[in-house]
């Protein structure tokens, strides 16, 4: 929960000078994205829950969409933890850029723009850059989920 939180309040807070073409990159969904792959589609589904609600608290955005595509994008992540190639990096990037596309495609059916022209460009930059920095908190939660297991259910 407290790298939620403080996904969210970087994302927020994001210096302009780290900006790529004015875009932000999507902390909080790569986080979901990365938990989801590291630690199952459990806690993938309550971490997007989290971070939507989190995001939710400090954007603009619509919180339907919100929660839509974050819990539902942390449960197909955490669906491919333990298959072939799941505890890849490069495997986190490429999953955390097709999130980013798939939650503004979802935003985009929800809750159009006011100019849909510029949608796509901003969104390729979004999607790259989010997709270049999951690979630290790939490796974070990675580390995290070997330091601190979940424990069994039975």
């Amino acid at each position: 929960m407290l790298l939620t939180v403080l996904c969210a309040a970087a994302q927020t807070t994001w210096p302009p000078w780290l900006r790529v073409h004015g875009q932000v990159p999507d902390l909080v969904l790569g986080l979901v994205v990365c938990v989801g792959l590291c630690t199952g589609a459990q806690s993938g589904f309550l971490t997007g829950f989290l971070g939507a609600y989190f995001w939710g608290a400090v954007s603009s955005s619509p919180w339907g969409n919100l929660f839509l595509s974050h819990m539902g994008l942390g449960f197909v992540a955490g669906s491919l933890r333990g298959r072939v190639f799941a505890d890849r990096v490069l495997v986190a990037m490429l999953l955390v850029a097709l999130a980013e596309v798939i939650a503004s495609l979802v935003q985009l059916l929800l809750a159009p723009p006011p100019s849909p022209q510029a949608w796509l460009g901003q969104l390729l930059v979004r999607a790259l850059y989010s997709g270049v920095l999951a690979v630290p908190l790939y490796l974070l939660v990675r580390g995290l989920a070997r330091y601190y297991p979940e424990p069994e259910t039975f």
